[in-house]
């Protein structure tokens, strides 16, 4: 394919300074494809990066272009890509994270904490965030950081992998186990695709703490619903359970109190898998952890899930169709996101469509 020398992309040009401008088409090294993207969805820490939330951090410097919940098909490939396997037509996915392959995290298959993380010197990149990303016409990217899909799944659907495949990561690092009770805590995309993995993996109650639409979204998909604004989360989960908590915690709201939370309803041997970010380190009953081995993971991405997660969607194990709910052009990202940050008119996965619809 010919491809264009200019193209529109999302400019993140300062804190919460952003256009659509005109930039180069990217050409790739290597190991590298260029995609011409279908769809990006609006991540939660999108929002973040664009408000100037981790300062020389995510991004370390303007402009930049975020992004990196997307699909796409490839149209031209590197050298050592193209001998790798990727060919023009290929359809596929992304996630953010590209370990340099070559330190001791990335050897055990746990890239997504690389001992050279911000150094794309060492072969490090993290699309959307301090690389590149997927706001744009265009995308360039590693073939570590892609996935092939079948052709029977839509372009649109493909873009959900890369969230649902963390929500993944972070149930199984709870160590749950078939017929297990389960508390997720937030009920925002991520707790409300945890709902959706435990189910897929033989959970058996899952209590979803929350408020609002989402929360009621949650009962829709199957959990027992706790609204955190009229109930005690903690003594409804323990009347619940007979006193016992919960054997997985999934946290995925982020806030001082529900980490907190989270450790106190996990039953004795239980363990609270933690996706969720917070502003400041919570206070922690380290005492009742300790007597009772309540075990707090952290999980950062993906690593090594997005192929389970492609069967499961192509298995029809799960079905993200009702969390997809708004698509919007490249043109009209500023509305797109002031309605997810919102939380407008249901918004949950909001989609933007960089080359039409």
């Amino acid at each position: 394919m010919q491809l264009p020398k200019q193209m529109d992309a999302l400019v993140l040009k300062g804190v919460r300074d952003f256009a659509i401008e005109s930039i180069q088409v990217p050409v790739p090294d290597d190991d590298e494809v260029i995609c011409k993207v279908d769809t990006i969805f609006i991540c939660g820490t999108d929002p973040h990066i664009i408000a100037g939330d981790f300062p020389d951090f995510w991004p370390t410097a303007f402009p930049f272009v975020p992004g990196h919940e997307w699909s796409g098909t490839v149209v031209e490939t590197g050298k050592k890509a193209y001998n790798l396997g990727w060919n023009e037509g290929d359809r596929v996915c992304g996630i953010s994270h590209c370990g340099c392959g070559y330190c001791e995290m990335c050897i055990k298959g746990r890239y997504n904490i690389c001992l050279n993380y911000g150094h794309e010197e060492r072969g490090h990149r993290q699309y959307g965030h301090y690389t590149p990303g997927a706001y744009a016409q265009f995308m360039r990217t590693s073939v570590k950081s892609i996935f092939k899909i079948p052709d029977s799944m839509p372009l649109e659907y493909a873009a959900c992998v890369d969230p649902l495949s963390i929500a993944l990561y972070t149930v199984k690092r709870s160590k749950m186990q078939p017929g297990d009770d389960v508390l997720i805590l937030g009920t925002g995309p991520q707790g409300l695709m945890a709902i959706l993995c435990a189910k897929a993996l033989g959970a058996g109650r899952i209590f979803a703490a929350g408020s609002g639409d989402r929360l009621k979204k949650a009962g829709e998909l199957g959990a027992l619903i706790i609204d955190y604004h009229k109930e005690d989360v903690l003594e409804k989960v323990k009347e619940l359970t007979n006193g016992r908590g919960v054997p997985a915690v999934l946290e995925c709201a982020g806030t001082e109190k529900s980490i907190t939370q989270a450790c106190l309803a996990a039953a004795k041997g239980g363990v609270v898998s933690v996706v969720g970010i917070p502003h400041s380190n919570p206070s922690l009953p380290i005492k009742r952890m300790v007597l009772d081995e309540v075990e707090l993971v952290g999980n950062r991405a993906n690593p090594n899930t997005a192929k389970a997660t492609i069967e499961l969607l192509t298995n029809n194990r799960i079905d993200l169709k009702s969390l997809m709910t708004h698509r919007f052009s490249l043109k009209e990202f500023g509305k797109a996101l002031d309605i997810f940050e919102k939380r407008q008119d249901g918004a949950i996965k909001v989609a933007i469509k960089p080359n039409g619809f």
